[in-house]
Formats: C-alpha cells, structure tokens, sequence
C-alpha cells in the first residue's frame, strides 16, 4: 500500500514538472517568434521598445488586488522613466473640480478647468495613491507634464506651464486628440493611440463604456474640460461626475517577472519583489 502512495506522489510530481516546463517553454516561444528578448525590468515591456508586438501589460496591486496597466512608452517625455496608464476607469467617478456656488454654477473668475491643485489632481496623488501597494509606490518617478497656464483659460490663449506629479491625466494631446483653436497642445502624441481611436476609449471594471477626463481645459470658457468619450472627444464642466483614468511614471530599471496566478491559463507580467 505505501508502495503505491508513493508511486501516485511520483506520478503527481512528474506531471507538475512537465506542466511547468510546458509553461516555460510557450513562453519562450513567444520571445522567439517575436525577436524579443526576455524582459528583466520594466522598460522591456514597453509598447513602443515592442512595437506591440507582444504583451505589454503589467499587473500592479490596488486595495490588495492585481490590475491590469498598459506600459506605453519607455520615455516619457525624455525623461527615461516609464509610462503606465491603467487600462480600465477607476470604479469611482470623480469631479475634476467643485464650484463654490453649488452644482453647475460658475464665474468666469472661478477657473474650474485649471488642473494644478484642482480636485482631481489632489485625489490621485493622495486617495488614489494610498491605493497601490508599497512596491509600487517605491518604484514610481515623478514626472514633469505639461498643462495649460490659467491666462490662457477663458481667452484662447496658448500659453502652458511644467508641473511635476507623481500622478496624474494624460492631455488630450497625448490621447492623440486633433490640434484645436480651443486648447493647448500639452505634451506630445505618444505613439500608442495614433490612428486607433479604440485604443483611447476605456471602460470601468464591470465592462461599462464611460468617457474619462483629460488635464486640458476647453479655453474658450473657464469651467470647462475636453473627456475622451465612447464615440469621439466631448467636454464636460468641472462639477461633473465623470471617469478617471490614472497614468503615472516608473523607474526603467525596475525589475519585472511573471505570475500564472493572477489569470487562469496566463502567463502575465508583474513587479519583482522578491528582493
């Protein structure tokens, strides 16, 4: 009897041995078959080092859980670090800022499209950040964005500031989004939306469409911000409820491996933590 025991325990062990050498294997074949090298850190996994040919996903952990963000450029804006935009809306929708007067009602003094310190710009680098585990955290780099200076709000001007974030929106210029007398361009085109209009509509977890706020104001009024919508851009004043789409920059030495138990069947990218 003991005999036997053993032998099922051989057998048992056997089979988990193959079934990891076959995981191995097919994932080697996709380096092969795609001229890539096995990814060690994350700028490896970039869809423009890529060229999307492969995965270029990474499973970050938020509230405990492992989500899904689409590492677009291994550098952004010049700076060497790493974009990261989350590939679905958060869950919660978010006012881009309050008015003082109560729901919908502005001055033209009020500047409610003006995205430095505005509200959705102190929620993500404070209520959302708390949200990502400590790797994370340690891995981001700050990032320096361009966004439309408020003289240029409400006059059409074209005038824009540097900030540094850790956090924030994608521009309406970086979604690839048309040149308009009504905004200023903000940062450059990244490569992964250009001629794909699908690639800039988003969804929240349960699969619902939704439009996402940019940072860029519609500078023909004060109070008004461009969203990247389900069917094409649209505007919607500060107030308004509407869904968030986090982006944020990585160092590009931070060191990446893979997991098959975050997607059944999958064989998906996630930081290393081990060291």
């Amino acid at each position: 009897m003991q005999r036997i025991e053993a032998y099922k325990i051989w057998i048992l062990a056997c089979a988990l041995l193959m079934l990891f050498i076959i995981v191995v294997i097919r994932h080697e074949q996709v380096f092969l078959a795609t001229g890539l090298r096995q990814p060690t850190t994350i700028a490896d996994i970039a869809y423009d080092v890529r060229n999307g040919r492969a995965d270029y996903r990474i499973f970050l952990k938020e509230n405990g859980n492992f989500t899904p963000y689409l590492v677009l450029t291994a550098n952004y804006n010049g700076s060497g670090n790493v974009l990261l935009l989350r590939e679905h809306l958060l869950d919660q929708t978010v006012a881009f800022n309050y008015s003082p007067y109560g729901r919908n009602l502005w001055s033209g003094l009020d500047f409610g499209s003006y995205y430095p310190n505005s509200n959705i710009d102190t929620f993500l680098n404070t209520e959302f950040v708390s949200t990502l585990c400590e790797a994370v955290i340690a891995a981001m780099a700050p990032s320096d964005i361009e966004v439309t200076d408020k003289g240029s709000i409400g006059v059409t001007g074209r005038t824009s500031n540097i900030i540094t974030r850790y956090v924030f929106l994608l521009s309406l210029r970086e979604l690839d989004g048309p040149r308009l007398n009504v905004s200023v361009p903000e940062g450059r085109a990244l490569r992964f939306f250009r001629n794909d209009f699908t690639r800039r509509t988003a969804s929240f977890s349960n699969g619902m469409s939704s439009p996402y706020w940019t940072r860029t104001p519609e500078t023909w009024n004060t109070s008004v911000v461009f969203t990247m919508g389900v069917q094409g851009i649209g505007a919607g004043v500060a107030d308004l409820y509407t869904g968030v789409r986090p982006a944020f920059a990585m160092c590009r030495s931070t060191t990446i491996t893979t997991s098959t138990d975050i997607i059944n069947g999958e064989n998906v990218f996630v930081l290393d933590i081990s060291g």
